[in-house]
């Protein structure tokens, strides 16, 4: 009677419901499968791939700024032209072509270029802290939906062997009734629990249709069957999580590299007001009329371009504050994704420990409820208890099983939302399934952006950059834990 009480017991448990599920060898049937095809194939991790891969030719971008520009124009019109008015009109008709060959090149920029590439290396790492985010939630949304489909057939079985014991006592107390050793009363009240118990059977059913819709969506396909689940290894202290969660969480990382690019703004704010250099240089021919091309004009120019802003009507300054405002900010928002971070940690650890702790009483409540209910039909049948307690003892076994099953449940996902909270969640603890790589996809030629002056210019342009913001008075949050446990003492009672 106890094989409603883990989440898994048996090899296997199949998906049984024949309108929703097939048992085809091509679908997932393991969580490692599960995840593997998850991560492999999911359209929004793959999308997110792609903007991390986005974020990579922007700093290409960046670096190519520091290289020359050059680029070429070239006309062919046709030009009629008449001139009226005059003691003698005249006509003028004809083709010209005229060609020019550009070039230019930054040489300083008071540390507007370096800025710019601070700015996109600090976004290229915003999204891939973004893409190892979605990675670790996506590992922990599939789990969920693994062990949610698992836990929901389960509980489906519980209801279903509830509506059975209900049954077999409505059988008895109806036979009984036709012997007049029961009354009407009797027979409705077992009849009264029975669909009570069908409609809960009912609603498991969709519950289970539902959390095979969930899993569908992330996996891209449902299971023939559900594996037993994988064991994890014991979580750290909470003390512990935090500190490896200041390292390791993604999401307070991509804050922190927001707070960057943010302040690489500012300095590109300042560099904006200050001088700018650059060389030049251009090949031109053209024709002396535009009406042929027999007479043309050919010149080279070459040279030096100084430029600095004097006057814009306080539209410099006005951008330069409201850089300075965004990277304040942002230093605030880095502060509360660490909250948020702590906040979501300390929670799940408080219900792992918590699930942890209530499973072993849903264990003992289980045993004692079976007992119970085969100790109160005999009693019933002698006459020492009523339907009414059979009753009970039955809707207590139903209690303690639905119990036991959301419990260990609930305990394996705190786990892995644990590990998620702290930044240490990975593929590789559950597959073996290489994590993905962002350098995979950079382009063969990125090195070459910003040839062949970069190694000189950036250096130099980088000694005037000045991305110097004043602390935003921050107030950070460092409690070590709530102290009501201490004083309350063990949360579990005798």
């Amino acid at each position: 009677m106890r094989k409603y009480l883990g989440i898994i017991t048996s090899p296997q448990i199949c998906v049984y419901i024949p309108l929703l599920f097939t048992c085809t060898p091509v679908q997932a049937d393991t969580l490692e499968q599960a995840l593997a095809a998850a991560y492999a194939n999911n359209p929004s991790i793959q999308g997110s791939r792609d903007l991390a891969s986005a974020s990579d030719e922007v700093v290409v971008q960046a670096r190519a700024a520091y290289g020359p520009s050059l680029s070429v124009s070239a006309r062919h019109a046709f030009t009629a032209a008449r001139i009226r008015g005059t003691t003698l009109p005249s006509e003028s008709e004809g083709f010209g072509t005229s060609a020019e060959l550009s070039l230019s090149q930054p040489l300083f920029t008071s540390g507007r270029l370096a800025a710019g590439l601070d700015a996109a290396m600090a976004a290229r790492m915003v999204e891939r802290e973004k893409l190892r985010a979605g990675s670790q939630q996506l590992i922990l949304d599939v789990v969920n939906a693994y062990v949610s489909l698992q836990r929901d057939i389960e509980l489906h079985g519980v209801a279903v062997e509830i509506h059975e014991l209900l049954r077999q006592q409505r059988d008895v107390t109806a036979a009984r009734y036709r012997l007049r050793d029961s009354t009407e009363p009797d027979v409705d009240q077992t009849v009264n629990r029975l669909e009570l118990a069908a409609g809960r059977v009912i609603l498991a059913r969709s519950t289970v249709e539902a959390s095979a819709a969930r899993y569908r969506n992330l996996v891209g396909a449902y299971p023939a069957a559900l594996a037993p689940l994988p064991a994890l290894p014991d979580p750290s202290t909470l003390e512990t999580l935090y500190v490896e969660a200041e390292t390791h969480n993604p999401t307070l990382a991509a804050a922190r590299f927001t707070e960057a690019r943010s302040r690489a703004l500012v300095g590109a704010a300042r560099a904006d007001m200050r001088p700018q250099v650059s060389a030049f240089a251009s090949a031109a021919r053209s024709p002396l009329t535009p009406y042929q091309n027999t007479l043309r004009e050919e010149s080279v120019v070459a040279g030096v371009s100084l430029s600095m802003p004097l006057y814009s009507g306080g539209q410099l300054s006005s951008a330069l504050r409201e850089a300075i405002d965004r990277n304040l900010a942002d230093q605030q928002f880095a502060e509360q994704a660490r909250r948020d971070m702590r906040e979501t940690l300390a929670t799940d650890w408080s219900l792992l420990r918590a699930s942890a702790e209530a499973m072993p009483r849903y264990d003992a409540a289980v045993d004692a409820a079976e007992r119970a209910v085969a100790g109160v039909k005999k009693q019933e049948t002698s006459g020492i208890r009523t339907l009414r307690d059979v009753l009970d003892v039955t809707n207590d076994l139903l209690a303690a099983r639905t119990g036991a099953v959301q419990t260990r449940a609930e305990m394996y996902l705190r786990r892995v939302a644990v590990l998620r909270d702290a930044g240490l969640l990975s593929i590789e603890m559950f597959a073996a399934v290489q994590p993905y790589d962002p350098d995979s996809r950079r382009a063969g030629i990125a090195y070459l952006a910003g040839l062949p002056l970069r190694p000189a210019i950036e250096p130099a342009d980088r000694l005037f950059l000045y991305d110097h913001v004043e602390q935003a008075p921050v107030q950070r949050e460092d409690s070590p834990g709530y102290g009501w446990s201490d004083e309350a003492g063990d949360r579990s009672p005798d």
